[in-house]
């Protein structure tokens, strides 16, 4: 056997060392152009979630505003229900009053109107009372 070619045979025919310390450049610009864009997507991720807190922010404002306004058109819807009743009642309290008390109006005596005759009220007594102090 020859020495020469025992060393050939174990010697390991791969890249050589320039080739390896190449690939280890090139390698390494990768990885740093690959830390530069982690570095980028976590700058978007973090402006996506400063814009989604303040868009969960608006919508929960939206949705009080809206809860407000509900409750707005509820009282008002009620006022107005109510508003309606008493022009109802109030209807219906002034054709009893003029059905039930009719009162005797004066007007060729006054100068600023009709006046009604105090004795004519229902409410006036018609029975004097005197009073202790008159003298």
């Amino acid at each position: 056997m020859n020495p020469i070619r025992t060393r050939t045979r174990g010697r390991h025919r791969g890249a050589t060392p320039a080739e390896l310390r190449a690939a280890h450049a090139e390698d390494v610009r990768i990885i740093d152009a690959l830390r530069g864009t982690v570095a980028d997507l976590m700058t978007q991720l973090d402006q996506a979630g400063i814009d989604f807190s303040g868009a969960l922010e608006d919508l929960r404002v939206a949705r009080a505003e809206l809860a407000q306004a509900e409750q707005a058109v509820t009282d008002r819807d009620r006022r107005i229900a109510d508003l309606e009743r008493r022009i109802e009642v109030g209807v219906r309290a002034a054709h009893v009053i003029a059905d039930t008390q009719p009162c005797q109006v004066l007007d060729d005596r006054f100068e600023h109107g009709p006046v009604r005759r105090l004795g004519a009220s229902p409410l006036a007594d018609t029975v004097e009372i005197p009073r202790p102090d008159a003298a």
